[in-house]
């Protein structure tokens, strides 16, 4: 199993502050969700390819030496 670690993609102009209203928490909850979402979709995608597709674009193998 490859693991995959993303930096904080802030948006341009967004706060850094702590936001404390519920729906902007709900929001965020959601927008994180979806993410994940997007990058374990994204993963399966990347590991159903073939091992020398993976080699040529640099993607780790799953298979040893």
């Amino acid at each position: 199993m490859t693991t995959i670690t993303y930096l904080d993609q802030r948006r341009p102009g967004a706060s850094s502050k702590p936001r404390n209203s519920s729906p902007h928490q709900a929001m965020s909850l959601f927008e994180r969700a979806i993410a994940a979402w997007h990058r374990r979709k994204t993963e399966r995608m990347l590991e159903g390819l073939p091992q020398e597709i993976r080699k040529d674009i640099g993607w780790p193998t799953t298979i040893g030496k």
